[in-house]
């Protein structure tokens, strides 16, 4: 059967290489440490294998992933700032990593730019295989599901930043919605990213970056600002869907109260959407229940340190609940929508622990930054003196971090992403005005395959794309009989969530935009 993934990104890592030289999207990326000039070694294991390949558009087309939510992301500013301080990459050691590139992204002056060429560049890219190809869906006749040749992709982009040329010029606003018009207009997007993982003109979002000073990348406003609302309005008016992946709670509170009906708070006027997602397993009315310790006050933001609350529906399972993922509110608010959820493939977002600690500190935590700003909305008037979590109950205690078996990885990161699918389900099925058989429909795998992140182990990339399908069926009965759900097929479930869910979404999509 064929594979859809809602949040794929076959063209990110070559746009941090010397333009001249940068490697093919059709070719498979092999980062290599360089020692000294003719010694070279892999550096999967020093690097967790983020800057590999995850999502070339061979590894697509030859796993049969048919139909892809193609992401165009410019790297932000600080992106390139921060990677450019990385002693590895100052040294030139990482022949992916061009040092006059980083500089080249670090003045942030280039974000149009870098969007229309890495298209430019996925289109005229020629595979290596014969008669095989990239097509843009730019109405649903572009879509041929019978074209096994072919990889499809519908356009997202990640962040309205993307439209910027120089954000800082005394005509970068009237530029802006210029190049927002044109883009859209030339191009069928399916959605866009409010923001991403730096502060933006547009809306505040949740602290999300692990591998760079934490300080470049600090949430410092509140909410949606006027522009925001403006340009959101200008996505609407266009049918292109928000994507509220990387938002911070109180934009995404807003967004909802936007989009509600005033009257019923079960009706929406668009659709909302999270293209690659975990889940926090709370209600936002917990979400500063499990802390490590108190919030540390760090000048415009207070430092969050989490503890990792077990599921509820897998003893053996815990959640990430930072922000940044989906609490159970934000589930049902997407699902009411008649929205969808795409399930991100990072182990840290799904809510595994591995070398995510403080220095001295063998507790599986997760860290984040709330804006002074939203401190109130999100931890109350006094946030230092929140309590914390007074032991280890309901929580991954140090004990059994200590003795995990890293050799079981592959099981227990595929236990994870299945206690996400489920628990989107048990919520679902919890609330009254959610049908259930909808629900199943309104879920999806937006990996972020070939984005920065450090991949569950038993999906690394898309060749394990077919095996991590049949290997999920027996976990999905069993957590479906222990939770309420044993009238869900698990069989039709995982058809519908690896490729048929998405697919008619983004087809539909289309439809209504371009027919």
């Amino acid at each position: 059967m064929p594979f859809f993934d809602f949040h794929c990104h076959p063209g990110l890592k070559p746009q941090f290489s010397d333009p001249a030289s940068k490697p093919s999207p059709w070719d498979f990326i092999n980062a290599k440490l360089a020692l000294s000039r003719d010694v070279s070694l892999s550096i999967n294991k020093l690097f967790n294998e983020t800057l590999n390949s995850q999502s070339n558009l061979t590894q697509l087309l030859q796993n049969n992933v048919r139909l892809i939510g193609l992401i165009l992301h410019a790297p932000e500013q600080k992106i390139g700032q921060g990677l450019s301080e990385k002693k590895i990459v100052n040294k030139g050691s990482v022949n992916l990593i061009d040092k006059t590139q980083l500089a080249y992204l670090a003045s942030g002056k280039h974000s149009f730019e870098l969007i229309n060429e890495e298209l430019r560049w996925l289109q005229e890219a020629v595979s290596p295989i014969p008669n095989a190809k990239l097509t843009i869906v730019n109405k649903t006749a572009d879509f041929n599901e019978a074209d096994t040749n072919t990889v499809f992709g519908a356009l997202i982009v990640e962040g309205l930043h993307c439209f910027f040329d120089d954000p800082n010029a005394l005509d970068s606003k009237e530029k802006f919605v210029a190049n927002f018009s044109l883009f859209t207009d030339t191009h069928t997007v399916v959605a866009i990213n409010v923001c991403h993982m730096q502060q933006n003109p547009f809306c505040n979002h949740a602290h999300g970056i692990q591998f760079i000073n934490p300080a470049y990348f600090y949430p410092t406003r509140t909410g949606i600002t006027q522009w925001g609302k403006e340009v959101i309005q200008l996505m609407i008016d266009k049918n292109i869907l928000v994507d509220i992946k990387h938002m911070s709670l109180k934009s995404r509170w807003e967004l909802y109260s936007w989009f509600k009906d005033p009257n019923d708070d079960t009706k929406f006027s668009q659709p909302i959407i999270c293209t690659h997602a975990g889940t926090t397993g709370l209600s936002i009315r917990d979400r500063a229940k499990f802390l490590l310790n108190k919030p540390v006050d760090k000048g415009l933001v207070y430092e969050i340190a989490y503890l990792k609350p077990q599921s509820k529906h897998d003893p053996g399972c815990y959640h990430n609940c930072s922000s940044i993922n989906l609490y159970d509110e934000d589930i049902a608010n997407v699902f009411l929508s008649g929205g969808i959820i795409g399930l991100s493939f990072d182990q840290r977002i799904l809510g595994f622990a591995d070398e995510n600690v403080l220095p001295n500190v063998t507790v599986p935590h997760d860290v984040e930054y709330i804006s002074h700003m939203e401190a109130d909305f999100f931890l109350g008037p006094n946030p230092t003196i929140l309590p914390v979590w007074p032991d280890d109950t309901d929580v991954w205690a140090a004990e059994d971090f200590e003795d995990l078996d890293k050799s079981l990885n592959v099981e227990m990161h595929r236990r994870f992403l299945v206690n996400n699918i489920v628990h989107i389900l048990w919520v679902a099925n919890n609330h009254p005005g959610i049908d259930i058989q909808k629900a199943v429909k309104q879920i999806c795998i937006g990996t972020d395959f070939d984005g920065l992140i450090n991949a569950i182990d038993c999906c690394r990339e898309a060749d394990d794309l077919q095996q991590l399908k049949q290997d999920m069926r027996d976990g999905l009965i069993d957590l479906f009989n222990n939770n309420g759900l044993a009238a869900i097929n698990a069989d039709q479930l995982l058809d519908d969530i690896f490729y048929n869910n998405g697919k008619n979404f983004i087809l539909n999509r289309i439809q209504l935009m371009r027919g």
